[in-house]
């Protein structure tokens, strides 16, 4: 089967498992052809696991790119901040008023690093990093113990029930991978968004402070 154009479908595309389901129809389970049908039956799986670190690989992009923004700007905001009421100190009188705006930048890169908690940037980035490794190690793991299993499988020894047990054990962890870490973000996501929502609400209480 040509697994080419089932590459350009997102990784949550339900097509995907579509092509999986069709990946098992023309298989054949006589003693000919069993080691055969497993293996494509391992391919498929293995497409799928490929597409998981793929997805993982890009988030962590736009996360490690969303760290970099809020923390730089947070930094220039914040040393900004101080630096004012420093300036204002000085014997110049250009700066006396000055000291009034660095209360704006300091809340300004505070806001930098909320943004930074609140869109999972940095915690983002390092999440899906480890996930995808961790996810590249499962698909090299179950890769080689493939060639193995297809080393022992002879014309008078065909154990199809230890292929279908690596298969199983295979899609088993991918998902349990992928969902805990779905179960992960999720939980992070509602915690960042009820801290949000507080400091929101105190703000709103405190108006003069």
């Amino acid at each position: 089967m040509d697994w080419k154009w089932i590459k350009i479908l997102r990784v949550e595309d339900p097509r995907r498992l579509n092509a999986f389901r069709n990946s098992m129809q023309g298989l054949v389970w006589d003693d000919g052809n069993v080691v055969e049908s497993l293996t494509q039956l391992f391919r498929a799986v293995d497409e799928l696991a490929e597409a998981e670190v793929s997805y993982y690989y890009r988030r962590r992009g736009t996360r490690a790119w969303i760290s970099g923004i809020t923390r730089l700007s947070a930094w220039l905001f914040g040393s900004v901040g101080l630096l004012m009421p420093l300036l204002a100190v000085t014997a110049n009188p250009e700066f006396k008023e000055w000291a009034q705006y660095g209360y704006v930048f300091l809340a300004a890169a505070a806001s930098c690093l909320a943004a930074n908690s609140l869109f999972g940037g940095t915690e983002g980035h390092i999440r899906f990093v480890s996930t995808q490794l961790e996810l590249e190690k499962m698909i090299a793991k179950a890769r080689i113990s493939w060639c193995q299993y297809l080393s022992q499988q002879g014309n008078d020894n065909q154990d199809s029930e230890s292929g279908f047990l690596l298969i199983h054990d295979y899609a088993n962890e991918l998902h349990t991978i992928t969902i805990s870490e779905t179960g992960h973000w999720g939980e992070t996501l509602l915690k960042e968004l009820a801290m949000f929502q507080k400091t929101i609400e105190t703000k709103k209480a405190s108006p003069g402070k």
